[in-house]
């Protein structure tokens, strides 16, 4: 039904269309569902492109996540096509209200660096909310994947596993070291959820399809697991949030534009949050910083 030239096929009527983010193409009869939608409008109007070239209408557009470069093509597709949007919740909610992203980011109104095409997308609507089981109606299954963003969720269809950013290439993982997560407690419980869902292929968004992800989900869990054991060996006494970060980032000889400091101390507070619920860390205040030190 679709020339493969254009979309690349994966199985049956499941295809995807590869970029820096790729884009799931769910083919039923003559429309489609497509899954996430890239980062800007270039992407979003390079898929309403070649998805038009192949025949097909886009009915529908399911977002896994409200990350800018997962819904930055949705604006353009919304008003060349009008397809229905479909999020799960909370999700939904940062969709519809861009802001939000670099605003709990940030923890304050964002500076205009922070609202740039990389952390903002433009808002549209969400007519349609999913949660983890079966949708009947479309003959999909949605899999929740916390971790990376309040509540990721992604998709199954015909044995493909689409799972959004529950993990990353090994490239990226050794270019950035500390991977963003927005629960990095969570994001572990999900890597570990995808070894036990068993499919024909797995779609991240972020590399190619794969039928075996076992190995790059440990180097995943190993990446997350490296961060940790380093944010432990540098408390040795009471140390500031400052200090602690700092020397992170130098471990990782990370040079960093403000926006990207705070995407990654944004990242490393989540550690620092998942030590405390572990009781390993406690938190104090003095003499106006806040420290951090170990409790066992």
């Amino acid at each position: 039904m679709c020339p493969v030239r254009e979309l690349k096929k994966i199985v049956g009527d499941v295809y995807y269309i590869p970029g820096r983010t790729n884009v799931g193409v769910i083919v039923r009869d003559d429309w489609c569902i497509v899954v996430d939608t890239g980062l800007d409008e270039d992407h979003g109007r390079k898929i309403i492109n070649i998805i038009g070239d192949s025949g097909l209408r886009i009915k529908l557009i399911l977002n896994t996540h409200s990350h800018a470069d997962h819904i930055g093509g949705n604006r353009i597709i919304l008003d060349r096509v009008k397809p229905t949007i479909m999020a799960p919740s909370v999700e939904a909610y940062f969709i519809e209200n861009p802001i939000l992203e670099p605003t709990f980011m940030y923890g304050a109104h964002p500076p205009e660096g922070l609202q740039g095409k990389f952390f903002m997308a433009e808002s549209t609507p969400v007519s349609k909310t999913i949660c983890e089981g079966v949708d009947e109606e479309l003959s999909l299954r949605y899999v929740s994947l916390p971790g990376h963003s309040f509540n990721m969720h992604g998709v199954i269809v015909n044995d493909v596993f689409f799972i959004a950013d529950a993990l990353f290439p090994e490239n990226l993982v050794k270019k950035f070291g500390i991977i963003y997560h927005f629960n990095v407690k969570e994001a572990v419980k999900t890597l570990k959820k995808l070894g036990e869902v068993s499919c024909r292929f797995y779609v991240p968004s972020h590399s190619e399809p794969s039928s075996d992800i076992n190995r790059i989900v440990n180097v995943n869990l190993e990446a997350i697991d490296k961060v940790r054991k380093l944010i432990e060996e540098n408390i040795t006494s009471k140390i500031s949030l400052e200090e602690l970060f700092s020397n992170i980032l130098q471990e990782f000889k990370l040079e960093l534009s403000p926006p990207m400091y705070f995407l990654y101390s944004s990242a490393l507070k989540s550690y620092i949050s998942w030590l405390i619920d572990d009781r390993v860390l406690q938190s104090m205040f003095e003499d106006g910083k806040l420290y951090v030190y170990r409790v066992k």
